[in-house]
């Protein structure tokens, strides 16, 4: 049996994000036309999604050539002339997460068929058949926690665009990096930054407050026709499934 996936962390995926990688329909559209920054961009973001899918589907480890030649594939599947983002469509039940999942699960059945076919000429990959695969709502979740954690990126990134252009966006930024990332106290904050730890508590409400409406705003653009209402409940569910 390979070694169990091996991912990095939440915390990981949600800071250790370039601020440029801020994704939204226009992004996967241009993706789908060709656009070579919104496909470098689209890799960067759905890359671990699909890989944390392959590895829990084929017991591999996150880093297996496998997996990573697996994501390739998927990419291809997306990217070629007359490929998968040619026929994405904002209107479909589930949006971009229904179709984005449908997409890496067709690519995985396709390399079994191929390893089935090896197998039965005698030759065995690095994949070990009779292991594949879980149970397919085993592995969905396993999905939607990497797709949460993609889209809580997604927020995060867009947080670091406004902190740019604000002083005060930029403070709630940094103290909630400090807090959340570096893991330190708000007392340990406080001391660093030289403010009183009651200014620190105030900096983190504020920036909980804005990363959740920011969270909002990138939930509502991958489901545009859904009311206010319909949003907030995808973002309790997609939070839930961090958990």
């Amino acid at each position: 049996m390979a070694d169990a996936p091996c991912r990095p962390t939440i915390v990981q995926y949600a800071w250790d994000v370039n601020s440029a990688d801020v994704t939204s329909w226009s992004l996967i559209l241009g993706a789908a036309a060709g656009k070579a920054i919104d496909r470098e961009a689209f890799a960067r973001l759905y890359g671990p999604v699909i890989r944390s899918y392959l590895a829990a589907r084929w017991h591999l480890s996150f880093e297996d050539a496998a997996v990573v030649d697996g994501t390739s594939d998927v990419f291809v599947e997306c990217f070629k002339g007359g490929g998968a983002l040619e026929r994405v469509d904002s209107q479909r039940p589930g949006g971009f997460r229904a179709f984005l999942y449908g997409v890496v699960r067709n690519v995985a059945l396709m390399t079994e068929r191929k390893l089935a076919r090896r197998r039965e000429r005698g030759t065995q990959g690095s994949l070990d058949f009779d292991a594949l695969p879980d149970a397919e709502d085993t592995l969905s979740r396993v999905f939607d926690r990497a797709w949460a954690e993609a889209v809580v990126r997604e927020a995060r990134a867009r947080m670091a665009q406004r902190a740019q252009r604000s002083p005060a966006a930029s403070r709630r930024l940094q103290t909630l990096t400090m807090r959340f990332e570096q893991g330190l106290a708000p007392r340990h904050i406080a001391a660093a930054n030289e403010v009183p730890v009651e200014r620190v508590y105030e900096l983190l409400r504020e920036a909980r407050t804005e990363f959740r409406a920011t969270l909002l705003e990138v939930m509502a653009t991958y489901h545009p026709n859904s009311t206010e209402a319909e949003v907030e409940r995808l973002c309790v569910d997609l939070l839930a499934s961090l958990r």
